[in-house]
């Protein structure tokens, strides 16, 4: 065990890769006293670790029975319920991840916001371009729009590292509070185009729009995935 990295880290590592192991119908975990035990650890220690996989949802709790670990669930890539981070995602996935903002426009109100929630005409937003590219093939095109009213610093151009969470903290008047996302499949030629498919090839996208606090909407982004490197997957539970 590596001593820098707090001990419940230590224990849900070592629980992953027994999950991941495992084959089903023989997937039930040890015991929470022999985890204790074997890895010379603290009762509280194993059960956070175990309470955050359950969370995760690599792990279910069967009262009476005992824990079962899931490893299909262990076998998921770019599992967008747990985050939404796209540079986190590609990099977990092993991809050398470079991100470059365009130059900004000024714009009307956005069609897609004003269908989204009826938004209303005549406001101004800013619009630019996010692209993430994985080992320098274009993975993820953004489009941002940000409505003028929210905005206190105007986004660089280049490269950058931030994600949008910390764009809104450091550019808008407040952070996002929360953000309503809409999946789709589109055929879209020019972002086809971009990503060097067929132009018939149909493209994962979503639109997500951001609101602050006081359910303001502060901007639409549209996002769109290369299916040549984004695998992206989520887990449910009904």
């Amino acid at each position: 065990m590596q001593k820098d990295i707090p001990l419940y880290l230590q224990a849900k590592e070592y629980l992953r890769k027994e999950i991941k192991a495992m084959q089903p119908g023989e997937n039930i975990l040890e015991s929470e006293p022999l985890l204790t035990k074997k890895l010379k650890m603290s009762r509280e220690t194993v059960r956070k670790a175990i309470a955050e996989l359950v969370q995760e949802g690599l792990i279910s709790r069967w009262h009476g029975k005992g824990n079962f670990g899931h490893p299909a669930v262990s076998k998921l890539s770019m599992r967008y319920d747990l985050n939404s981070n796209f540079r986190l995602l590609l990099e977990q996935a092993g991809h050398e991840v470079i991100s470059i903002r365009s130059a900004w426009e000024e714009i009307d109100t956005p069609l897609a916001l004003q269908k989204r929630i009826a938004h209303p005409t005549g406001e101004r937003f800013i619009r630019f371009r996010q692209n993430f590219s994985a080992d320098e093939k274009l993975a993820i095109l953004s489009v941002v729009h940000i409505n003028k009213k929210h905005l206190v610093q105007y986004p660089e151009e280049g490269l950058y590292e931030d994600n949008i969470d910390s764009f809104f903290q450091s550019h808008c008047t407040m952070k996002s509070e929360y953000v309503i996302s809409w999946p789709k499949a589109e055929v879209n030629e020019e972002i086809a185009a971009a990503f060097g498919l067929q132009s018939n090839v149909p493209i994962l996208s979503w639109e997500e729009v951001y609101y602050n606090i006081f359910d303001e909407c502060m901007g639409l982004i549209e996002v769109y995935f290369n299916p040549n490197i984004m695998d992206l997957s989520m887990l449910l539970h009904f």
